[in-house]
C-alpha cells in the first residue's frame, strides 16, 4: 500500500548526438524516480528505428553494454509507472509502429483525458490496439490521419488533447511536444552540437547537457538535420494547468520544473504550513525522503530544531506490499526506523508532503510513540486529497482516498495523532502570486480543466517561432 501518489512517467530524447542510446540510458537513470516498472530506448539509424525495452529498473534493463548495441545519433527513452494500462511488457515504452508515413516511435508521460472516446472512434475505424496504454493512441492517430509533415503531426497532437509530454522519433527527425494546457513538464537543451529534451533538467545534469527552456503548452519543437524549429498546434491564450504535484512530490528536488526548484518550493510550502498550523512542540521530524524539504521549511517557520527522527532503508522497494496488520507494521519498520534517542520524551511534529491512504503514516505514529515520543502532531504540506487524477497520476480509487471518506477530525483520530494540519489550497496557490491560476488543483478541488467530453478550444494554429 502506498501513502503517496505514484509517479508519472519520465521521457528523454536526443538528436544529432553521437552514441545517443548510452546517453539516453544515463539520462533515464536520473529520471528513475518517475517510473520503476519498465524502461526502454528507441533509436534511429540509416532510415530505420531500433528498439530495446524491458521490465524493471534502468540498471537491470540496460545492464552491461546493451544500450551501446542500439545504433544511431537520435534516440528517445522512457521509464514507466502504470497510470494507464497494466504493468506488463506490452505496455513498456517506447512504442514503435509502422504506417503509410513510415516508422514512428512514441514515449509519453501523462494520461489522455479523452482516451476512451478516441479509442472507441479509432476502433470503429478498424484500428487494432496491441497494448493497454493510451500512449498507443498517438500512433493510431498518425496512421488514421496519414500524418507525415509537421503540420499534420501537430493536428494529431491537437486531436489527442491533454494530458501529455511526448517525444516522437522518426527516421529523419525528433519531435518534443506538450499538451495545450501544459499539465506535465518538458524541457529542451543542448548537448554539444546536438539537441536534447527531457521531463526534468536533472537528466540534463546527468549527461552534461545545457538547459535552454521549457517546451511551452501547445508547442512542438522539431529537431532534424537542417534546423531546430518550433510550432504551436493550439491557441496560446489558454490559461495553463500545470500539475502542482510535480512540484510537491514527483520532481527530483534538484530539477528545474515550471520555473521552480522543487526543494526550495517545498521549503516555502513548509513555512506557509507553519503559519497556518503551528504546533507547540520540541522537534520537527520529516517522513523520509518525501517530507524532508517541507519539514525544513516548517522548522524554520517556527524556529524549531529539525531532527532526523526517522531513518529510511533505501534498499526496500517502493512497491513493497504486505497483507495483514502485523506484516504491514514490519514493512514500515523495514522502510523507516525510529531513532529512539532523538524522539524520546519529545513532542514531535511529523511532516510529509502528502497523505493518500494513511497506512504508513498511522504506523509511523505508533512507532514514534513506542519509542517514547510524548506527543505526535502531523502536518501535511498540501491540501487534503479528495479526488482522483485523470491526467497521469496514479491515485487509488476515490473510495480509498482518506480525505474523501473521512473528516479531518476523523482522520486525526484514525491516525492517532495529537493534532493534524493540512496546508490550505489558498495557501498553496498563493505562493505563486499572480500565477496562482496557472496550476491544476483537481485532486484537491475537484475542478477539472479538461475533462472527458469537454469542448476546450484546442484548435490547431501553426505559428513558426525561431528558438
Amino acid at each position: 500500500m502506498h501513502d503517496h501518489p505514484r509517479d508519472a512517467c519520465g521521457v528523454i530524447g536526443l538528436y544529432n548526438v553521437p552514441d545517443a542510446a548510452p546517453l539516453a540510458a544515463l539520462g533515464l537513470h536520473a529520471l528513475q524516480h518517475r517510473g520503476q516498472e519498465s524502461a526502454g530506448i528507441a533509436t534511429s539509424h540509416d532510415g530505420r528505428l531500433h528498439l530495446y525495452k524491458g521490465m524493471g529498473l534502468v540498471s537491470s534493463v540496460f545492464a552491461g553494454d546493451i544500450a551501446r548495441r542500439l545504433p544511431g545519433n537520435a534516440a528517445i527513452g522512457h521509464v514507466r509507472y502504470s497510470t494507464a494500462g497494466e504493468s506488463n511488457f506490452a505496455n513498456a515504452q517506447p512504442l514503435v509502429g509502422r504506417y503509410s508515413g513510415g516508422e514512428a516511435a512514441v514515449a509519453h508521460n501523462g494520461n489522455l483525458a479523452d482516451s476512451q472516446r478516441l479509442y472507441n472512434a479509432l476502433c470503429s475505424g478498424g484500428a487494432l490496439f496491441q497494448t493497454g496504454t493510451d500512449s498507443e493512441i498517438f500512433l493510431h492517430l498518425m496512421a488514421h490521419e496519414l500524418a507525415v509533415n509537421d503540420e499534420e503531426i501537430g493536428r494529431i497532437l491537437a486531436l489527442a488533447g491533454p494530458a501529455f509530454a511526448v517525444v516522437l522519433l522518426f527516421p529523419d527527425r525528433l519531435i518534443a511536444a506538450r499538451d495545450p494546457l501544459g499539465y506535465r513538464p518538458l524541457v529542451v537543451g543542448r548537448l554539444g552540437e546536438g539537441s536534447v529534451a527531457a521531463s526534468e533538467t536533472c537528466a540534463f545534469d546527468q549527461i552534461g547537457a545545457v538547459f535552454e527552456r521549457e517546451v511551452q503548452p501547445g508547442e512542438m519543437v522539431v529537431f532534424d538535420k537542417n534546423e531546430c524549429r518550433s510550432m504551436f498546434f493550439a491557441e496560446q491564450n489558454l490559461t495553463p494547468a500545470r500539475c502542482l504535484l510535480e512540484l510537491i512530490y514527483f520532481a527530483r528536488p534538484d530539477s528545474l520544473v515550471f520555473g521552480e526548484t522543487p526543494h526550495l518550493f517545498r521549503r516555502r510550502c513548509g513555512m506557509r504550513l507553519a503559519q497556518e498550523h503551528p504546533a507547540d512542540a520540541d522537534i520537527v521530524v520529516p517522513i523520509p525522503d518525501s517530507g524532508m524539504s517541507a519539514a525544513m521549511g516548517y522548522a524554520d517557520g517556527l524556529n524549531l530544531p529539525f531532527e532526523r527522527g526517522l531513518i529510511r532503508n533505501h534498499y526496500v522497494g517502493r512497491s513493497f506490499i504486505s497483507p495483514g496488520q502485523e506484516a504491514r507494521a514490519a514493512a514500515v519498520r523495514m522502510k523507516n526506523n525510529v531513532v529512539r534517542e532523538v524522539v524520546r520524551d519529545k513532542r514531535v511534529v511529523l511532516v510529509d508532503d502528502s497523505l493518500i491512504r494513511g497506512t504508513t503514516t498511522s504506523a509511523l505514529g505508533r512507532e514514534l510513540r513506542s519509542a517514547g515520543a510524548r506527543e505526535v502532531h502531523l502536518r501535511i504540506a498540501c491540501p487534503p486529497t479528495r479526488h482522483p487524477c485523470i491526467y497521469g497520476v496514479d491515485f487509488p480509487r476515490r473510495e480509498e482516498l482518506l480525505a474523501h471518506r473521512l473528516s479531518l477530525e476523523d482522520i486525526r483520530t484514525l491516525l492517532n495523532m495529537d493534532s493534524l494540519g493540512y496546508l490550505s489550497l489558498e495557501g498553496l496557490t498563493g505562493l505563486f502570486g499572480e500565477d496562482s491560476d496557472c496550476f491544476c488543483t483537481s485532486c484537491w478541488s475537484g475542478e477539472y480543466r479538461a475533462a472527458p467530453g469537454r469542448k476546450d478550444r484546442l484548435k490547431a494554429e501553426f505559428i513558426p517561432i525561431p528558438l
